[in-house]
């Protein structure tokens, strides 16, 4: 494969076969996942698995992307996001695809597929130049594809990027005459100090005779504040009638605090008058609320007392004297009761008879290439259904169907009985799952979240394969 590539912001991915694009703040997780995998696994269903297991399973969170991947002769493309991708087809044609106004994302399958054109900036600068594989920052890329790329790749396509995760900046051009924004630091690069204000020392030697003189200044008025330098007192504007007023009213009001808080031993002025200087005003809220709360009014009627219309019970027995709980006996009563024979070792034990416990129907599932299953334990369907997670007695049914358009992944649907009820999960496929229920609209299923059928309803799989579900409980 002829790759050529012209520099910008985007991130890469290049191998034979294969060339994904995304954005520049995309987790470095992400691309060095996909470099680890696309060789050993390099199908179009790779890279949506990674790109949604990195969104955590959200469409919504997933970035904007673009992802052209060999299918033997042929090329299978998607595009999620305001980019564009043009392929050239077996009848020399050339396509042109946008994810732009899409939800989740555009994809196509084009046969015969010969070069593929991905442009992710619009800006015509910069050099183009060439790579065979690798990670690469791009705005653009353009492959002639040639017959050898589409057979399978051995191994690793090389060692792991270590890529920083800093988030780099944005490729949309700042417009002139306004200020960028400073950029923030990242861990382990050099930040520039700002100098030292005037008049204080520079480390580390001066630089000239007047930052000797300066700092020499400095240190002769570290020594001792000056006449100089001491604070002169503001000065008082003149006395006037109102604040001579004012003073006599406070000396009025601090011998009264004196007179208050001396106490009946102490002396004081028998003729001295109390003048309040301030209106002293009860709290709007009762201080003792948070104690009782707020009063309840009862009516007359409900608080009278009324005949009760239970049926009285017998009176208990006061206990016998000396008995203060009834329970007491005395020392006679418990001989007695020592003597009295005991029960015959050989008498019958009842058996009380314990009910079978009632069937439980588990329900059937019915697929459309006519297989019938159970419901007894897990059932994974698709091309090549496989579990990871099954081991002894709990392992799953496995159904395989036939998928001539490759609509559906190798494992497509899982079905799961959860106690009385059944689940199904869509397995992060590419091409979804869609649940149709009798009476209402369809569903698309959400990848790996589980969602409750009914008996009657039925799961499109893609490929004219559908799940039939029966007798459920």
């Amino acid at each position: 494969m002829q790759t050529i590539y012209r520099p910008g912001p985007w991130y890469l991915i290049v191998i034979p076969g294969a060339l994904v694009a995304l954005p520049p703040d995309v987790p470095g997780a992400t691309v060095t996942t996909l470099w680890e995998r696309l060789p050993a696994e390099r199908s179009l269903a790779t890279v949506i698995d990674v790109l949604t297991t990195q969104a955590g399973g959200s469409f919504s969170a997933m970035p904007p992307f673009v992802a052209a991947v060999l299918e033997g002769a042929d090329a299978r493309v998607a595009v999620r996001g305001a980019l564009t991708v043009r392929v050239t087809g077996a009848d020399s044609e050339t396509a042109s695809f946008s994810g732009a106004d899409v939800t989740t994302w555009s994809e196509r399958f084009v046969p015969g597929a010969s070069a593929v054109e991905i442009t992710v900036d619009d800006d015509d600068a910069g050099t183009a130049l060439p790579v065979h594989t690798g990670i690469v920052l791009a705005a653009a890329v353009s492959a002639e594809l040639e017959p050898a790329d589409a057979e399978a790749l051995g191994g690793s396509a090389g060692p792991a990027p270590v890529l920083a995760e800093a988030p780099r900046p944005a490729a949309s051009a700042v417009p002139s005459g306004t200020p960028a924004a400073p950029a923030a630091p990242v861990a382990g690069t050099a930040v520039p100090l700002p100098p030292p204000p005037s008049g204080l020392p520079v480390p580390g030697g001066f630089a000239s005779e007047d930052a000797a003189a300066d700092a020499a200044a400095v240190a002769a008025a570290d020594e001792g504040p000056t006449a100089a330098d001491e604070p002169q007192e503001a000065e008082q504007p003149p006395a006037t009638a109102d604040d001579a007023a004012t003073t006599d009213d406070a000396a009025t009001s601090d011998d009264a605090a004196t007179t208050d808080d001396a106490g009946p031993g102490d002396d004081a002025a028998p003729d001295a008058t109390l003048v309040p200087t301030e209106a002293t005003l009860a709290p709007p809220v009762d201080e003792f609320d948070h104690l009782w709360g707020a009063t309840v009014h009862t009516p007359i009627e409900a608080a009278a007392v009324r005949p009760s219309e239970e049926p009285e019970s017998a009176p208990v027995p006061p206990p016998a004297a000396g008995d203060h709980d009834g329970s007491t006996i005395s020392a006679a009563e418990l001989r007695d009761l020592r003597q009295q024979p005991a029960a015959a070792p050989d008498a019958p034990t009842e058996v009380i008879p314990v009910a079978a416990p009632a069937a439980v129907s588990t329900g059937r599932i019915r697929v459309s290439t006519g297989q019938v299953v159970t419901l007894d334990r897990t059932v994974i369907i698709g091309r090549r259904p496989r579990s990871t997670r099954a081991s002894g007695a709990n392992m799953p049914h496995l159904i395989a169907v036939e998928s001539p358009q490759q609509d559906i992944s190798r494992s497509h649907l899982e079905v799961r009985p959860e106690g009385d009820t059944v689940v199904v999960i869509d397995l992060h496929t590419t091409n979804g799952s869609t649940l149709l229920r009798p009476g209402a609209d369809p569903v698309r299923l959400h990848p790996g979240e589980q969602t409750l059928v009914l008996s009657g309803d039925v799961v499109d799989l893609g490929d004219g394969v559908t799940v039939a579900f029966e007798d459920l409980p």
